[in-house]
């Protein structure tokens, strides 16, 4: 009999996760950090962290010179005096926390709440946040209104959960492998069923036959709590794995939905480590990834060439289906960037396409406030809305994208 579990009342608490070095950043996350917000500024930082980068290009020269960059372009002087004595928090951060790194990238987000130009120049934070990122992002600082997250989303496209259940005939291991590492939820499910005293003549057929079928009910409760544990976590693919043909065997016991989010059966000893499942299921991962990456895009050009098909390209088209929460899927390669305004009233997105900027909203005449980042915005809302951010790393889909303004989307209707 198949166990009874409560999805919403089931805890999914992860074992290893917390040795890692990193943060797993969830579309959660993301989503929250959009209503990060500060008339005076918010400050957001990335930086690449890895060992070799660090011994080749230390982290404070990178620093400096980004904030050096950033600062030609502040006019306003009490406004550059409180990016300065943000810049200087920050740098002091830097310089006394990661000099021993933890992940393979940082970023840094800080909201100013007050700040006295005639004071002591000391910044009081609404938030501060530090995430630890599993694969190094490009060295980039913004300072506006609102966080820069498109490099957060690149993360977040590059890694979506996957489930891996390791099993034998007696046991079953649920891990996760997300953001390019693993860990292991704390649950485990255990056939107890003592064994039976093994029978001679006429009745080994009987145990046999009695100890096949526990075996089957194993493999049913481990088909059931992995159904759970997937719509619970969010798993985009599923790995099983084993010694011999276990993986094989359990597969024939998950539903439909799962068998079709499939991505492989691996060979493997129940007692692997945390390493050994990164390292085994990483590449059918990165495989499904590309696979799906050029299928899109290969949808998205095929939509584009048909009359009245469901895609738009280039950067104003694309913001304006934004604006109309028409995108379903949205492309851009990782280092695409570009200024905008955000409206105060109704919150329309306006990209920077002209020489002249907008004196006010052109959807609703209200005021503007600009922003570093508009295609963060539109991948922040698109998240929002329930459609998907594909960012674009091959290097072929890359160039196939440029021919249409490096930005584009396939559209709900």
């Amino acid at each position: 009999m198949s166990p009874k579990i409560n999805e919403y009342e089931l805890a999914l608490e992860l074992i290893g996760d917390d040795e890692r070095g990193y943060d797993f950043i969830t579309e959660k996350d993301i989503l929250a950090l959009k209503s990060l917000s500060s008339d005076q500024g918010v400050f957001s930082l990335y930086m690449d962290i890895r060992p070799e980068r660090l011994q080749r290009e230390p982290l404070m020269l990178r620093y400096k010179n980004l904030v050096s960059q950033k600062r030609v372009y502040i006019a306003d002087r009490n406004e550059l005096l409180l990016f300065d004595a943000v810049a200087s928090d920050i740098g002091k951060l830097l310089e006394n926390s990661y000099s021993r790194s933890r992940g393979r990238g940082l970023v840094i987000f800080a909201a100013p709440q007050k700040f006295s130009p005639k004071g002591d120049r000391s910044v009081k934070y609404d938030r501060f946040l530090v995430y630890h990122l599993p694969e190094a992002p490009t060295d980039f600082l913004a300072w506006g209104k609102l966080p820069s997250l498109t490099q957060l989303l690149i993360q977040l496209d590059e890694h979506e959960p996957v489930g891996v259940v390791l099993a034998d005939r007696r046991r079953a291991r649920f891990f996760i492998y997300y953001m390019g590492e693993a860990a292991e939820y704390n649950i485990v499910e255990v056939d107890d069923t003592p064994a039976k005293t093994r029978a001679l003549g006429w009745g080994a057929h009987n145990h046999e036959q009695w100890q096949e079928e526990h075996y089957r009910q194993h493999f049913r409760n481990v088909a059931t709590l992995t159904d759970v544990i997937a719509r619970k976590a969010g798993w985009k693919w599923l790995a099983l794995a084993g010694p011999d043909e276990i993986p094989a065997e359990l597969a024939d016991y998950l539903p439909k939905v799962l068998q079709g989010k499939l991505l492989g059966s691996l060979a493997m000893s129940l007692n692997v480590t945390y390493n050994d499942v990164r390292d085994r299921v990483a590449p059918l991962v990165r495989e499904a990834e590309e696979r799906e990456e050029a299928e899109r895009l290969e949808a998205f050009v095929g939509e584009l060439a048909r009359d009245q098909g469901r895609a738009v390209a280039g950067l104003a088209d694309t913001t304006l289906a934004a604006q109309q929460a028409r995108i379903a899927t949205l492309f851009f390669p990782p280092d695409f960037v570009q200024n905008g305004w955000l409206c105060r009233s109704c919150g329309g997105l306006i990209a920077d396409l002209t020489d002249t900027p907008p004196e006010t909203c052109i959807y609703c005449g209200g005021p503007l406030d600009e922003v570093p980042d508009v295609v963060s915005l539109i991948a922040t809302q698109t998240l929002r809305l329930g459609g998907h951010v594909e960012v674009v790393r091959n290097k072929e889909n890359q160039v196939i994208l440029e021919k249409h303004g490096n930005i584009g989307a396939l559209l709900r209707f």
